[in-house]
Order: C-alpha cells, then structure tokens, then sequence
C-alpha cells in the first residue's frame, strides 16, 4: 500500500506549468501550396509549417503524392518534421486475429517465470545460451544472410499472399527528391511484412537483395497507404527480416569511403597501424583481444560497447562478464570466442576485468582501462514522458506483467532511460566505426538514484521529464489522432492536430526549456486497441524547426524494453511471442519481444535521428536498419547462426551520409573540435549560380557534402570533413582545386561531366538532383541540374548569355504575381539601363522594392502596396554589389549592399535562411524576377559575363 500511496501522491504532484506559448508566427497564415522539404531546406524562421519547409520524414515508406493534407496545421509546431507512421489499421493478419476478431478471450496461462541473466555472480538462472530456451522457448531456426547479393542482381520478389489480395498491395515508389516528396500527416504504412504464407510461397526464389539499390530519395520513406515493392523474402529468412546493408555496395560509394559493416573484425591494428590492446594472462589463460577500444583511451559516454575475442575458442553457450570496481558485474552472451558486451563507466579511471566463461570455467581473461571525461559543453538531448491530465500512468503490457514497478509510469521512466543510454552507445559505436571519434548525443543528467543497475545506488543519472498534458486520455487516444488511422471516404475530421502537436503543446505548458533545445518524447498513454486494429496515441514523428527539435514514440513497445543494464542481454534474446490480444504487433515486425524491442528503440532513435536533422537513406537506421538494432550489441541474435559479428549486423548502421551530418552536429561534437566561427553556428541557406564552367555552389558556413541523385535513386556524394581534407589534397579522393581548399569549402564548382562520369553517368533527360549540407547542418536541393544548367539561361538581345540563380522562396502564396527588372552592372557593355536609386517598400514583411533607371523608367518587383518608403541612391561611380536575403517560403527581408558599402539597412522581418545573392567572379548584375502577393514570395537574380 505505501508503494500505491507513493505513487498517487507523485501523481497529484504533476502540475502543468504556466508558460506562454511558442513565439507566434512573423507571417500571418497563408494558404499552402506545397510539400515540405524532409531535409529542412528552407531554413527555419517564425514560419507557418506552411512556410518554414523544415518537414522531415522517417522510417516508413514513401507518400503518394496527393495524399499529404497539407493544409492541416495551423501552427508550426502542429506539423512535425517528420512522419514516420505504422501501417493502415485493416486487413492485419496477426497470429490469426484479424480486424473484427477477438479481442478480449479468456487470458491463456502465465508462461513460465521470466528469468534475467547478469548482475552478481557468474550464474544464469534457468538457461544458458543459444541452443537453450530462452523466455517464451527456443527460437526456430533461421538463417540471416549476412552479405545479400550486390545491387541489381537476383530478380526482383513480389509479396504472395495465402488468398486474396495481400495486406499491404506496395506502390511504385516515390521519384521524388528529399525535399520534393509529399508528406503525410496522417495514416502512412510501415514496410509491408510478409506472413507465414507468404514466406512459404516465396521461399523457392531466387535470392536477392533486400533492399537492392535506394528507389526514392531519403525523405521519401512515408506516407498515407503507400509503400515500397515489398523487400524479397529469402529461404530460411524470417518473413518479417529486412535487411538494407545490400545498398551499400561499394560501386555506390565515393572512392575511399569504406563500408560502414567493413572491418572484417580481426584487424589487431589501428588505423595508425599500433597494435590493438591485447592481454596475455601468464596463467595459462588464453589472450583476449579488444577490437574495437585501445587501453586508456578517452570517451565522453556512460556506456560503452566492448567487442573481442578470444582466439581458438569454439562453443555456441559462452558468456562473458566484465567486473568494474563500482558497478554490478554484466553478463552477455559470447561465440565462439567472439563477443560483444554493454560496460558501465564513471568519470574519470575505470578498471575494467573481463572473464570468457565455458560452463563455470573462466578460460580465457583480459583487463582494459578507459577514461571518461563527460563533455557537457554541448546540447543535451532531453527526455519526456507525456502523459494526460487524468492518465493512469500505465502502459500496455501481458497480463502476468503488470502491477507496481512493471508497467507504471516509474517502469516507464526506467525504460526510457535504459533506452536512451543504450542510443548512446549506438551512436558512439557506429562514428567511431566510421573514423570520426566516439561522437554522441550527452544526456541531461542529475544526481539521483540510479536505475541503470539494479543497485539503486545514488549517481549522475538521466533525467527524465514528465510532462501533464491538458488533454485527457480519451483526446489523446482519439482515433483521429492516431498516426496510422486512415479515415474511410467522405469520412469529415474533427481535428488535424497530430501527437506531435500534443507533445509540442505539453512541452509549452511545462514551461522549463528555453532557447535551443532538443527532446525525445515517450507517449505513455499509447494503447493497442485490438478490435480497431489501432495503435491510438501513437505517432512516429521527428524533426522541427526553430528553436526547438522534437521526436515523438508511443509506449505500445515499451514492455520488451530493459529497465537496466543487466537485463539488455535478455530483452534483446526474448522470443515470448506477440499476444495480440493485448499487445501490438507494430507493422507486424513485432511478433517476439525481441522483435518489439528493435522496432520500439530503433525506430525512436531513427525519430531521434530526425530531430538531429537526418532524412531518410538507401540503408541503415534511417531506413528500415533498425530491424536489426540488437546485433550492434549482441554477439548472439535469434534465428542466426554463429556469432554476429561487425560485418553481420545488417542493417544496424548510420548510412555514410548520415554519418556526415552528424560529425558536424552541434550535439555530437568533441572536446577537441575548434570553437565554431559565428557563421557556421548559425544555419546559411546554399545558393547555387550557373556558370559556364558548372554549377557554382556556395554557403557561407562552408558545405560538408553534395549528394548526386539520378532519377530519384542516390548515386554518390562527395564529403568535406577535417578528416579527409588531406586525401583530397593528394589525390586519394576525387575533388577540383576548390574542393582542396579548406577542409569546409564554402564554394565548390560543380563540372557536370567530370561528376557525371564519377557518378555513374547519366543523360540529359535523366533527372539529376543535388542534396546540398552544410557545416551548420542545413540542407538544401538543386532539383534538376539540367534544366538548371540549359533552360536557365537565355540570351539577350544584344546576344549576352545571361545565367539565372536558384530561385529563392517558393513563389506559391496565394493571389501571388510574377515581377521582371533588366538591368546592366555599370561594368557590362550594354544598352539595357543601369540603377540609380532602389525603393524598398516594408514593414514587418517585405512587399516589395522598385528599380529606378537612369533613363527614367521604373521596374517592381512586387506589388508594392504597403509598408514603409524608404531609398537607397547609388552614385555614378558606385553599382549594385549584393543582395543579403533572408528566405524561406517567402523573402522574409533583405539588405542591398553598393560596392563602396552603402546600405539600405535591414527591411522586413529576419526568419529563414540567409543567403548573399552576388553574381559569381567576372560577371555582372542583369537583372531581378521575382513574385509576390500581400509580400514578395521569391527573387531569382540574373547575371552575364562581364565584357
């Protein structure tokens, strides 16, 4: 009872704090015409979701274009980033029970005790490893093949269903670049998994690759009821296995970028060549090997993933424990004399002593020392539990796992942290795999009762933040509000507002986060509601804009979740089946509890990956990747065969482009990275001038990477880090004397047939597209470098070729009107009139400016009808020099710059990107087009050589 007591008065304690509400939008509301770029594109400003373009998508398939209401969200922060919705709530066959069937039989009995290995002493309760049964009985067996054929080879797979049509007929995939696809707001589908049946029929084909070669952009993974071609299902492969590592071959990678999965494992040497830390026991013990950790090296992390061997054991139910002087002992599965095992750190020295166990047999031992320094000078990602003004603070789970400390809000907020620590160590694994530092997210942390063992001792621990909404638990598990519901036709909504805007409104009224901030927010009142085949309450949603980045999960998985350290190895090898009755079996990849683990922390950290301003990729995390999440820390999966070593971890990995963005993040960054110049703190928007020598792209905060597509299908990318500044210099990587400049060039000439040729080729009606990223981490698109290069110039009448840039704002508010002003720079030898004055016409938005001529004539560039006059003259011996421009879905102000550096001074509002429109070295001003309504909505500069 004193538990009870505890917990309703924690309850009665949750106050909802009085804050006032985001800042509201500089631009009144407008109707919108568009689809949101996934990368963020448009720089974020106090922009409408209309306007700010920063939507971002995640894990699931690709949205038919149309389906997005686009129209819902009348706040920026109703719209999320990203929309990485289940599947459609009919036709989901699960273990028998369809939509309509039952729901609510008889509880069957309770299944054995559940026993946990790890912690004190060297025993497992109950069971040992692989080839023994686990909770819920031995998993069949399976195979996984670690290494699918190459793109492109094997035929193509279709789903087969037992009867009918299948569940989830797939679509012909989205052709749209990352910042064209449609986004869904509402009901998008998961990729379709396949039934029993299905694997049946299918398992005769020829194997091939699961992903095969991306077929839609990185942002195009969501959608309402589309996804992509069903992935093939292999022989012996579980029907709901998916696996992307087939994408990363090496024909798709820049030359001298390695494989994320390629280390081969046995490398006892170090990049630098050193040896890797070996220990030689003189007891007779046989050596261990740390592969992936040097002795003394320095992290910033609690927990670290340890990989190594033992050489010449064999055995298939080893184990492997590691003792630290202050921390419970951590036992994990080892193979073979291979293992992989989760090791708790404090700050400062830690004393680690490892023991390869046989049976009680301790046959081979090593010792390692690791220093953590926590580097907290760098933004924390902060976690929250969400949950309604009247919730029971419960979350789903089997009816003999229930009770106090089981499935409560305290069982939550262990979860969630065991969960967090756990992306941690992810995250630092895969970068340091990738050659750029055990880089990763810093939790906010406090002194208190530690749950990350079962200890309970007082330590620096994760916060976590319990947000009481003002909505009830009926609001937010309104069946409109769930992601993967799809209202039938002539079905009228209610409400647009999404668990997104919920979790965003109940971050406002707690009122604690201030300035840039970045958070992870569990739903804890997400529930499986069996007879409508719905999750409610949930939402797979990631991104923002502004100050604030958000990713937003339903609790529906948290039961297979570990509350602690010592319980991961078992969460991640529990086969307990699925039972639909009262658990969701989320886009029906989540029939064991292992199954639910994966998907439940993979696909948050793939939200979590949004926020961090990753879009969707061809493989890894930000795919479908996180299917195999478990294999980054065990050295033991079910259904595979053999220890599970780096190359077979599939799809358990940051694409090589999501790698890029997150070496240059500001959450990710290192004690030794210099100090950031004030430009690359703040986001620069590309800005992207045809040459005749190419495509002349700059940013002022320096580019990071220029990804090629063609015909919606990701080729190659060029990458610009510190790292390989040195390789492109000397020849090792491809790159034009701009690119060997600066580690972060900030202008970089495209030659469009030397990069044609080292991207694959392509023709001129191929639809060639630019992913542009900078230093400050935002992304833009050059759509279609063709009709860039050829249909954006033209000649004049006094046969000048004259180039036009990129065209800034989106030119699509309503009522709006196309502007032209030709004019000559005072270098150009030419008859068209030159500028003698500007009229600026603004308040608190840009509506316009007027050109004044020399020969009297006056030209807009806007309607012009209200705001504040003001001129700025320019002098006979003086010009036009620059234009600094701040956009997004409109001009939001501006600034035009003479060459001796007179000024109009600032006019209009300061939202969006900024950008300097400055006709490239050798060429002159010939020209302004642009187009407004109420405010000017874009401006295309125009230029030509200077003769």
């Amino acid at each position: 009872m004193d538990h009870f007591r505890k917990l309703k008065a924690k309850f009665e304690g949750l106050t909802t704090h009085d804050s006032s509400s985001q800042k509201a939008a500089t631009h009144p509301p407008v109707q919108q015409q568009g689809g949101y770029s996934p990368y963020g594109a448009q720089q974020p400003g106090m922009h409408p979701p209309a306007q700010s373009g920063a939507q971002q998508q995640g894990i699931y398939p690709p949205a038919k274009p149309g389906d997005a209401q686009q129209d819902a969200y009348s706040t920026p922060w109703q719209m999320p980033t990203h929309n990485d919705t289940p599947y459609p709530s009919s036709g989901i066959p699960s273990d028998g029970i369809g939509p309509g069937g039952f729901f609510a039989p008889p509880p069957p009995p309770p299944p054995p005790q559940q026993q946990h290995y790890g912690g004190h002493g060297n025993q497992f309760p109950g069971n040992t490893f692989p080839g023994a049964t686990f909770p819920g009985g031995a998993y069949p067996p399976q195979s996984y093949p670690p290494y699918p054929p190459p793109p492109g080879e094997g035929p193509p797979q279709t789903f087969v269903g037992s009867g009918g049509p299948p569940p989830y007929p797939p679509v012909a995939p989205s052709q749209e670049p990352p910042s064209k696809s449609p986004v869904a707001v509402s009901g998008s589908a998961l990729p379709a998994m396949a039934t029993a049946a299905a694997v049946a029929a299918t398992a005769t084909a020829a194997v091939g690759n699961p992903s095969g070669p991306s077929s839609a952009p990185p942002a195009a993974q969501d959608g309402l009821r589309g996804q992509d071609s069903a992935p093939p299902v292999q022989q012996g492969q579980p029907a709901n296995y998916s696996s992307n590592i087939g994408a990363l071959a090496s024909s798709q990678l820049p030359p001298g970028v390695p494989l994320p999965l390629d280390q081969h494992d046995i490398m006892t040497t170090t990049e630098s060549g050193e040896k890797k830390h070996v220990t030689r026991p003189g007891d007779g013990r046989n050596q261990m090997l740390f592969l992936n950790i040097s002795n003394n090296e320095t992290v910033h992390q609690r927990f670290l993933i340890v990989y190594g061997q033992v050489p010449g054991i064999k055995g298939d139910k080893d184990r492997i424990v590691v003792r630290h002087p202050y921390f419970p002992p951590l036992t994990f599965p080892a193979i073979d004399g291979y293992f992989k095992i989760l090791v708790e750190l404090e700050s400062g020295d830690n004393g680690l002593k490892f023991e390869y166990l046989q049976g009680d047999a301790v046959v081979g031992q090593g010792e390692l020392t690791i220093k953590m320094e926590p580097y907290t000078d760098k933004p924390p990602l902060i976690l929250a539990v969400v949950i309604g003004s009247d919730s029971k603070g419960v979350f789903d789970s089997p009816p003999d796992a229930r009770g106090p400390g089981i499935n409560d809000l305290d069982a939550a907020v262990r979860k969630f942290r065991c969960c967090a620590y756990l992306w941690q160590a992810f995250i630092a694994e895969q970068m340091h795999r990738q050659g750029f530092g055990r880089r990763t997210i810093r939790l906010e942390e406090e002194y208190e009762p530690d749950t990350m063992a079962r200890d309970n001792e007082r330590r620096m621990t994760a916060k976590v933040h319990i947000l009481k909404s003002r909505r009830t638990v009926a609001e937010i598990q309104d069946k409109e509000r769930a992601q993967q519901w799809t209202p039938p036709p002539g079905y009228k909504r209610h409400t647009e507002e999404s668990q997104f805007s919920l979790a965003n409104e109940a971050l406002d009224d707690y009122g604690v986060f201030k300035g840039s901030h970045h958070v992870a927010c569990l739903s804890l009142d997400s529930h499986w509601d069996p007879e409508q085949q719905l999750i409610l309450g949930h939402a797979a949603l990631g991104g923002g804009s502004g100050d604030r980045r958000l990713g937003v999960f339903g609790s529906h998985s948290t039961h297979a979740w570990p509350a602690n350290a010592e319980e991961v190895a078992a969460k991640f090898l529990d086969t307990t089946q699925t039972d639909t009755r009262y658990l969701a079996n989320d886009c029906g990849g989540c029939g064991e509890y292992w199954r639910a683990a994966n998907v439940g922390m993979g696909a948050f950290l793939h939200e979590c990956g949004h926020l961090l301003t990753l879009a969707h990729t061809p493989s890894g995390i930000m795919s479908r990747g996180f299917d195999d999440y478990n294999r980054t820390f065990m050295i033991s999966a079910p259904g595979f065969d053999g220890p599970v070593r780096q190359r077979d971890e599939a799809g358990a990995h940051w694409h090589r482009t999501d790698v890029i963005r997150l070496r240059h993040h500001p959450c990710l960054r290192l004690p030794s990275d210099p100090p950031l110049r004030d430009n690359e703190k703040n986001e620069s928007g590309f800005d992207v001038l045809p040459t005749e020598r190419g495509l002349l792209v700059q940013n002022d905060s320096g580019i990071t990477m220029i990804e090629v597509w063609v015909d919606g299908k990701y080729r190659n990318h060029r990458e610009y880090t510190a790292e390989n500044l040195e390789r492109r210099r000397n020849g090792s990587l491809p790159a034009g004397p701009d690119e060997m400049a600066t580690a972060f060039p900030r202008e970089i000439v495209v030659d469009v047939n030397s990069w044609s040729g080292w991207a694959g080729g392509w023709s001129k009606s191929d639809k060639v597209q630019l992913v542009l990223t900078s230093r400050a981490t935002a992304t833009d698109n050059v759509d279609n470098v063709n009709d860039l290069l050829h249909k954006g110039s033209r000649h004049d009448h006094e046969g000048n070729v004259v180039f036009s840039s990129n065209q800034l704002g989106k030119g699509e508010m309503k009522g709006t009107e196309k502007f032209e002003a030709w004019f000559s720079g005072k270098d150009m030898r030419s008859s068209t009139p030159r500028l003698v004055s500007i009229e600026i016409r603004a308040g608190d938005m840009l509506d316009g400016f007027i050109l004044h001529m020399d020969d009297g004539s006056e030209r807009k560039v806007g309607k012009c009808k209200g705001g504040n006059r003001s001129v700025l003259s320019i002098d006979p011996d003086d010009d036009l020099d620059h234009i600094v421009v701040n956009s997004g879905w409109w001009i939001d102000g501006l600034e035009f710059v003479t060459r001796q550096g007179h000024t109009s001074g600032w006019k209009g509002g300061r939202g969006g990107g900024r950008h300097i429109v400055k006709p490239p070295l050798g060429y002159c001003w010939m020209g302004i087009t642009g187009s407004g309504a109420d405010w000017l909505d874009s401006l295309t500069m125009h230029y030509a050589k200077r003769k």
